[in-house]
C-alpha cells in the first residue's frame, strides 16, 4: 500500500523561479491525455493542471515552499543565472524530450523524460558549481527529469495493484524543445507565472 501526501498548497499564491523549457501546446496537449487515462486508473480525485500549466523544472532557483527573502535573493543571482543559462544554451542546437514512463510517488504522478543531448545535465552541474543556493539551503542535485501530471487532493491508503497499474500507462511523448526560459511563478504549480528571459537553441 501506498500513503499518499495531500498538496497543501495548490491554487494558491506562491513566490518561486526556476529555468524551464519552453513546451508546445501540442506537447502539453498529449500530456493532459496521459492524465485523463492517470484520473480513470485512480480510485480517488485528483489534483490536476490544466494543459497550459504543465511544466518541466529543469532548476529551481528559488523553490516554493522556501522561507526567505526571496527576491533580495533572486536580486543577487539573476545576472549570473542569466548568464549561465544563455551561455549553454548560445549555439547548442533544439533538443528533445521523450516522456517514456510514469512514477507513482507519495506526493504526485510524474511522467519521467530523458535528454539524449546532455544539456540539461550540463546546465544543472553549472549551476550547482556556480550559483550560491539560498540562505541556510544546500545545492539540489536531480536525478530525474520530469513533469508532475497528478497531485493528490486527500492522503488515502493506495493498492499496490492500482499503483502498479498507472506505472503500467504507455506514454510516448516527443517534445521538440526550441528555448529555454526563466519565470516568475506566482500560483502554485505554474497556474500563475511571468516569463522574464528567454533563451533559443539554435
Amino acid at each position: 500500500m501506498l500513503q499518499t501526501i495531500a498538496d497543501d498548497i495548490w491554487g494558491q499564491r506562491c513566490l518561486a523561479y526556476h529555468v524551464q523549457p519552453h513546451l508546445s501546446a501540442e506537447t502539453q496537449a498529449s500530456l493532459a491525455q496521459v492524465q485523463e487515462t492517470i484520473a480513470g486508473c485512480w480510485p480517488v480525485p485528483l489534483f490536476m493542471a490544466p494543459p497550459e500549466a504543465l511544466h518541466v523544472t529543469l532548476y529551481p532557483f528559488v523553490q516554493v515552499k522556501h522561507r526567505f527573502d526571496k527576491e533580495a535573493y533572486w536580486s543577487s543571482i539573476f545576472e549570473p543565472c542569466r548568464a549561465l543559462v544563455e551561455g549553454i544554451c548560445r549555439g547548442h542546437p533544439p533538443l528533445e524530450l521523450r516522456f517514456s514512463r510514469l512514477k507513482v510517488t507519495d506526493t504526485a504522478i510524474i511522467a519521467i523524460a530523458d535528454d539524449e543531448s546532455g544539456l540539461i545535465d550540463e546546465m544543472r552541474g553549472a549551476i550547482v558549481e556556480v550559483i550560491p543556493p539560498p540562505p541556510g539551503q544546500r545545492p539540489i542535485f536531480y536525478d530525474l527529469i520530469h513533469t508532475t501530471l497528478a497531485r493528490y487532493r486527500t492522503p488515502d491508503m493506495i493498492p499496490d495493484e492500482i499503483v502498479a497499474a498507472v506505472e503500467a500507462i504507455p506514454v510516448s511523448v516527443t517534445a521538440p524543445v526550441e528555448r529555454l526560459k526563466i519565470i516568475r511563478e506566482t500560483v502554485f504549480p505554474c497556474q500563475g507565472l511571468d516569463e522574464i528571459h528567454s533563451f533559443p537553441l539554435a
